[in-house]
């Protein structure tokens, strides 16, 4: 398997339950090779909306419709546990994050309810804001 470099705001698709389809995004490294990766779905009823992405200006092409992070969905993964979940024959990364969305994305882990507290302590951590 070919290396894969991790930069914030890459996204992949990676192969998880229940569909075997998930987008997920870089937000955060979290220790020397460690990422956060955070979960983009469709936004739904029910969905949290700490973080609402519509098409367009600094989004992957991708997202074709409004989408939200599905916070209680993050990981943290190095390369090769990456490497050990993109399906198989999707493009790496399959689309980039403008900074402005990454920093959107950034600023709803630091209000969602539903962000693990170890991730959000990391996010934090990341991004300077003392405890």
């Amino acid at each position: 398997m070919a290396s894969i470099t991790i930069n914030l705001g890459d996204a992949f698709l990676l192969d998880t339950p229940p569909n075997n389809e998930h987008l997920y995004i870089a937000i955060a490294q979290t220790s020397g090779s460690n990422y956060l990766f955070v979960n983009v779905t469709t936004r739904r009823p029910n969905s949290e909306t700490s973080c609402v992405l519509l098409p367009g200006s600094g989004t992957p092409s991708f997202i074709v419709h409004e989408s939200v992070i599905a916070y209680q969905f993050a990981r943290e993964m190095d390369a090769t546990q990456l490497a050990g979940l993109i399906t198989i024959g999707s493009p790496i990364p399959k689309g980039t994050c403008s900074i402005a969305v990454i920093t959107q994305i950034q600023q709803g882990g630091l209000v969602s309810k539903r962000l693990k507290k170890r991730y959000k302590t990391a996010l934090k951590a990341f991004l300077g804001i003392l405890p």
